[in-house]
């Protein structure tokens, strides 16, 4: 069964979006959120709107945040786009970029009406928003954020058989893409009539999902992700 891939910046966004929508509606994280309501100001009213319409009015905010290979050209303007030849010597390479860089660095600074020469590092005030330094491990947070939202949507149950087969309903009878969390993929033990059922360590496993996602909550509504 082909698992997702979430690894790109945009979804990594989409994952810190999605789980800002939950906090504002938990009462646990309104303080953090008050706090933090003019870091977030500028994101708008998330809850009724998807990602993708939000996106389009929003992406500006985010600066790019790591250097990786790409497949294709990106528009952003807060991304600069190389060609390096691999024939030439490294340190010549990395002294050429370090020259364009710092010089694209500068124009657009000037594009955003800022002096170059007032600022301490040529680096700032392209993306208030940065995903924190680090891996994300971006398939394992995007299945804590479909299993805290079914334990969310059915009123916060135990996490027992009941609701550890939920999630395994759930997502087996959804219509395109029927992936499931690897620890929900087999279940090895059976009732007194011979039906399979949730194994105790796969409800360790659900609960280790939301203790997870309840640490990221956190710090969103701190102001960071993941």
């Amino acid at each position: 069964m082909k698992q997702p891939i979430v690894k790109s910046r945009k979804q990594h966004i989409r994952l810190w979006f999605e789980f800002y929508k939950l906090a504002l509606d938990e009462p646990n994280f309104q303080s953090n959120l008050s706090a933090t309501f003019p870091f977030y100001e500028e994101w708008g009213d998330c809850r009724d709107v998807r990602f993708d319409e939000w996106w389009k009015d929003h992406s500006h905010l985010f600066g790019g945040t790591r250097v990786e290979v790409i497949q294709r050209v990106s528009n952003h303007p807060n991304v600069l786009n190389l060609s390096v030849p691999l024939n030439l010597p490294v340190t010549q390479t990395v002294n050429e970029i370090k020259r364009l860089i710092v010089e694209t660095q500068q124009s657009r600074l000037r594009e955003l009406g800022i002096d170059p020469k007032t600022v301490k590092s040529t680096s700032v005030g392209f993306g208030k928003y940065e995903l924190s330094p680090g891996e994300i491990r971006g398939r394992t947070v995007h299945e804590d954020l479909m299993i805290y939202r079914l334990w969310k949507d059915q009123g916060k149950p135990k996490v027992g058989h009941a609701f550890c087969q939920s999630i395994i309903d759930h997502m087996e009878n959804r219509p395109r893409s029927k992936w499931k969390p690897h620890y929900l993929q087999g279940r090895s033990d059976v009732d007194r009539n011979g039906n399979p059922v949730v194994t105790p360590e796969q409800k360790r496993q659900v609960k280790r999902s939301l203790e997870r996602s309840r640490k990221i909550l956190v710090s969103v509504s701190r102001g960071r992700f993941p």
